[in-house]
C-alpha cells in the first residue's frame, strides 16, 4: 500500500482503547502512569520501584529496606531488563546472621525470576489465576508487570485479591440498585385509590425477594409478591426477570385485561426463563374497584392474611388465612390450573368482596424463619399474631412498627433469608 498521501490522521492511535503509554517502547513507565489503566486492569495497581541490579551484593539492600518500612520487594535487572524481584523477607533471612552476609552472594543469585508475564493492560480477573499459582507453587508474592517490552512496577498478591474484592463490592452495589429500581417507589404507591405499605430487606447486596403493583384494565390492578427460590445473585437474576416481564408488558399495544390471562403469561414466560430446579412462588392480589372485589392467587407461597373488623367494634375482629391453591411459578402448570377455572367450578384462587376496612397482609417467608441470638425461628404464629396487632396500627407507623419488630427479635443475628412484607389496606 502507498502511504506517502495517507493523512497521519487516518491512523487509529490504538492506545486509546488498550491504555498502553504511548512512549518508546524502551522507555521505562514513569511514575503516575498507573491513572492512564482502568480500574480493571493491572498497570492501575501496579507501584513503580526503581530497578536494582543483580549483580550488585545482597548487603546493599539491607539498609533500603531498613530505611523504609513500607518497601516490601524491589524488581531486580540484568543488562537494563527487569529479570525477577527480590522481596523483604528474603534480604533478612540470608543476612540476619554475620556469617550469612560473609557468605552471601550477589542480588539475582536470590531473585525469584519472572515465570509467567503480567502486563499493565491485562484485566485483573483474568490473570488472577495465574498469579494464584506462581503463589501456590512457588511462593511467590510480588510480581513485576511490563508495558509493551519495559518494565512497568510492581503488584503483590495481596493487592489483586484487594482490587477484585473492591471491583466485586462496587457491582454488587450497581446491581442492588437496578434491582431496587425495578420495584414501585412511594410514589407510584402513595398514588393509588387504597393505602399500601411496602418493607423490605435483603439478607445480603443482592436477594431474592420482589414485589410489583400493576395496574389492569380501567379500575383494577396487580399486587404481587414473589419469593425466588435460592439466595444471592442467582436469585436477583431471576427477581430481575421477572421485573423485567411487567416492564414490558406495559408496551404490548393490546394488554389483556384479564388477571388470568396475564399471570398465565407470566407462568409461560418463567418457564422459558427459569433454569431447571428453580422455582417462584408468588402471592398475586388483583384489585377490581369496579366490581368491589379482590381475587388472591396463592402459588406456593407463604400464608396470606385476611383481616377486618367491624367499624367501632372491639376484640380482635376476623381472620382468614388464604393457603397456596396453586403451584410455583416457572414450571407451567400455574397456567394450566387457571385454564381449567370455568365459571368458578374447582376455582385454585379466592374471590372476595371488598369493603372498607379490609387489610390484606402478604409476606416471604424471610419474616417466618428470621433467627435471634438462641436460634430460635420466629414460626407462623408469630408471624399472624404480627398482623392482628398491626390492623391497630396508624397508616404512618406501619413501617417503623416492621422494623421495630424484625429489629427487636434478630438482636444481633444475621437474616437467613429476605424478607418482604405487604400491607394493603382499604
Amino acid at each position: 500500500m502507498d502511504t506517502k498521501n495517507v493523512d497521519e490522521s487516518d491512523f487509529v492511535d490504538t492506545t486509546f482503547f488498550t491504555g498502553e503509554n504511548p512512549a518508546d517502547s524502551d522507555q521505562e513507565a514513569a511514575p503516575g502512569l498507573s491513572d492512564s489503566f482502568s480500574q480493571k486492569q493491572i498497570g492501575s495497581i501496579a507501584k513503580y520501584e526503581e530497578p536494582v541490579n543483580g549483580n550488585n551484593p545482597i548487603d546493599m539492600l539491607i539498609e533500603m529496606f531498613q530505611k523504609q518500612s513500607d518497601l516490601m520487594a524491589v524488581p531486580v535487572e540484568e543488562y537494563d531488563h527487569v529479570i525477577g524481584v527480590i522481596d523483604r523477607k528474603t534480604v533478612f533471612a540470608v543476612t540476619n546472621t554475620a556469617w550469612k552476609r560473609f557468605t552471601a552472594k550477589s542480588i539475582s543469585d536470590y531473585t525469584q525470576r519472572v515465570s509467567s508475564l503480567l502486563y499493565a493492560h491485562d484485566f485483573i480477573e483474568k490473570a488472577l489465576q495465574k498469579v494464584s499459582e506462581s503463589n501456590r507453587n512457588y511462593g511467590i508474592s510480588y510480581f513485576p508487570v511490563f508495558n509493551n517490552k519495559s518494565f512497568f512496577g510492581l503488584v503483590s498478591l495481596d493487592s489483586f485479591l484487594s482490587r477484585i474484592a473492591e471491583i466485586r463490592e462496587q457491582d454488587l452495589q450497581k446491581a442492588s440498585i437496578i434491582q431496587t429500581s425495578m420495584m414501585p417507589d412511594k410514589q407510584k404507591l402513595s398514588s393509588l385509590p387504597y393505602h399500601i405499605t411496602a418493607w423490605n430487606r435483603m439478607a445480603n447486596a443482592l436477594g431474592g425477594d420482589f414485589y410489583e403493583v400493576f395496574p389492569v384494565g380501567r379500575a383494577g390492578s396487580m399486587i404481587c409478591c414473589f419469593d425466588v427460590s435460592g439466595k444471592n445473585v442467582a436469585a436477583s437474576l431471576l427477581t430481575i426477570a421477572t421485573g423485567s416481564f411487567f416492564k414490558t408488558l406495559k408496551f404490548i399495544p393490546e394488554l389483556p385485561s384479564s388477571p388470568l390471562k396475564i399471570i398465565s403469561l407470566l407462568d409461560e414466560y418463567l418457564e422459558d426463563v427459569v433454569p431447571s430446579g428453580n422455582f417462584i412462588t408468588a402471592v398475586i392480589c388483583y384489585v377490581d374497584l369496579e366490581n368491589k372485589t379482590f381475587s388472591l392467587f396463592n402459588c406456593g407461597h407463604t400464608t396470606t392474611y385476611i383481616l377486618y373488623k367491624d367499624p367501632g367494634t372491639a376484640g380482635n375482629g376476623k381472620i382468614a388465612s388464604i393457603k397456596p391453591g396453586l403451584p410455583p411459578l416457572g414450571m407451567g402448570v400455574v397456567k394450566a390450573a387457571l385454564s381449567k377455572d370455568t365459571e368458578g367450578k374447582s376455582r385454585p384462587y379466592s374471590v372476595v368482596q371488598l369493603k372498607p376496612g379490609i387489610h390484606i397482609d402478604l409476606y416471604t417467608d424471610g419474616f417466618t424463619d428470621m433467627k435471634n441470638d438462641d436460634g430460635l425461628r420466629y414460626e407462623d404464629v408469630n408471624v399472624k399474631d404480627f398482623f392482628v396487632n398491626l390492623y391497630n396500627v396508624r397508616n404512618e407507623e406501619i413501617e417503623s412498627t416492621i422494623t421495630r419488630t424484625i429489629d427487636t427479635y434478630i438482636q444481633h443475628s444475621m437474616l437467613p433469608d429476605d424478607i418482604t412484607v405487604l400491607d394493603i389496606r382499604f
